[in-house]
């Protein structure tokens, strides 16, 4: 009988047919154990760096910003001024310190998940530098009745930005390279699904261990080597299997064995989540089809909040202003060119659903051929023949979208939201995919989670998964995830352009 890899675990696990319970349990150990001092060096590190409190990453902040200060006075000599004096250095080291703090803290820099991503780790702390740096400065000059010199403070946080920047980078290099035991609660199925998932590479911190039940399953306890047996043999196994994650499926979690089983698995330092909200933390999606209505009321949507939204539009107004000013050069360029190319309009206006499902028209440069569709609404697709040449540079770069900061100006859409689509498409998913009207409870966006986080959608399964982003846009929504997408945005543009 020979050996083959099991679909989607990125080569953690090596199916041999009729291998029993134990020689699973034997092949996932020697799955889990490393490879090399150097690889149990790096989880040990990693695991250290994760159970690091706020407190230590507090120190190592304030010993680098401590750091960019005195080079700061160093290299720049402040001046002493006669009117107005210069703030000594332990004066503004202690002033920069606590604003540093007070900014982490606002900011979240110092939660568990932000060491886990990278744009998290730039984003925070870029808000934190900038935010303290204007605290730190206003304090210095209202309440000190002192002076600090633009370069000085502007050399300190850069060197702050920079060493935090680069050590928090080391650390979430360090943490990736730790791939946790995840053991999963529940059917076969649902295992598959997390197979899926990891070779679709949404769990790339994970190393599949495997899967129990409830009850014994006597059509997998001898011919699926994943299968490692009912919840309550695995007490004991949990340490050797190196398992650090338990994921509990729906029916699973329902029976009463289980919870106690949970309740001691957490006594041994495991985290136990339940699928959804895994999936949710670990892929950055909302799973339509285990949520129901109740989940609306329990989610705490900011949709109608009224801080959130005058900060958005004040964003929306800010982006697509500068937006138009600066891209201004741009349009008569790429309108000589649209027209050029096939003699068409330069502009395209269609039918789009908007908050509470109000239609707007939204505008764009033109990218297809003139008699595109018709009159008839059809899914764009990879290699679209409609795509003019032209056109497919301006998708790629994005740039067929700058005629939408008008939409923004005029509050038809934000800057950041789900996409807006076609009100007969939106009418035929409605019918088709749960949930899918509640994405109209925000304005639609130029971008958005979905769309930097899925493929261009192409058929009612694609809405269906770019949906699942948009519900976990809904959920948590705010002015730094708002920051986040813009900045990936920039980086999908750069790409395009290159």
């Amino acid at each position: 009988m020979g050996a083959h890899i099991a679909a989607g675990t990125k080569g953690y696990a090596v199916t041999v047919p009729g291998l029993n319970r134990l020689g699973a349990e034997r092949h996932v150990r020697h799955q889990a154990a490393p490879g090399s001092v150097w690889e149990r060096l790096l989880r040990v590190i990693g695991r250290v760096v994760l159970g690091l409190p706020p407190s230590t990453w507090m120190l190592v902040d304030i010993t680098v910003l401590l750091a960019g200060v005195y080079a700061a006075f160093v290299i720049l000599q402040p001046p002493q001024l006669s009117s107005t004096p210069h703030v000594a250095l332990w004066q503004a080291s202690a002033v920069f310190a606590f604003a540093v703090i007070i900014g982490s803290l606002v900011f979240g820099l110092y939660e568990r998940e932000t060491i886990r991503s990278r744009s998290r780790i730039l984003t925070r702390l870029g808000l934190t530098a900038t935010t303290a740096g204007v605290v730190a400065y206003a304090i210095i000059y209202v309440i000190m009745y002192a002076t600090v010199t633009r370069r000085v403070s502007a050399l300190a946080m850069s060197l702050f930005v920079v060493g935090g920047a680069t050590i928090r980078l080391g650390a979430w290099w360090v943490v990736h390279k730790i791939h946790c035991g995840l053991l999963v609660v529940g059917p076969r199925a649902l295992f598959e699904s997390f197979e899926t998932a990891q070779a679709n590479d949404l769990l790339r911190e994970y190393r599949l261990v495997g899967y129990t039940t409830p009850d014994e399953d006597p059509t997998t306890a001898t011919h699926d080597p994943f299968y490692l047996g009912t919840v309550r043999e695995q007490i004991d196994r949990l340490g050797r299997l190196g398992v650090t994650d338990i994921v509990v499926g729906g029916s699973a979690a329902r029976d009463p064995s289980v919870m106690e089983w949970m309740v001691t698995c957490l006594q041994r330092g495991c985290r136990v989540t339940n699928e959804a909200i895994f999936y949710e933390k670990a892929t950055g999606q909302i799973l339509v089809d285990e949520i129901t209505p109740s989940w609306f009321l329990f989610a705490d949507l900011k949709v109608h909040c009224d801080e959130h939204a005058t900060l958005k539009r004040v964003m929306d107004l800010t982006i697509a202003g500068l937006g138009i000013c600066l891209s201004a050069p741009l349009w008569p360029l790429i309108a000589l060119v649209v027209k050029l190319c096939d003699h068409g309009p330069v502009f395209y206006s269609q039918d789009r659903v908007g908050q509470n499902g109000k239609i707007f028209k939204l505008y764009k440069f033109r990218t297809m051929r003139s008699d595109a569709e018709n009159g008839k609404s059809v899914w764009c697709s990879p290699n679209d023949p409609r795509v003019t040449r032209v056109g497919r540079f301006l998708r790629r770069t994005r740039l067929d979208e700058l005629p939408q900061l008008y939409n923004v100006l005029v509050g038809q859409m934000s800057v950041v939201g789900p996409r807006p689509e076609r009100p007969d498409i939106v009418g035929r998913l409605c019918r088709e995919v749960p949930y899918y009207p509640e994405r109209h409870l925000v304005k639609p966006g130029i971008t958005g989670w979905a769309q930097i986080s899925f493929r261009y959608g192409s058929s009612t399964e694609d809405a269906k998964r770019k949906l699942q982003f948009d519900l976990y846009y809904l959920k948590h929504m705010s002015f730094e995830l708002d920051i986040i997408i813009l900045f990936r945005t920039a980086g999908t543009f750069l790409r395009g352009a290159c």
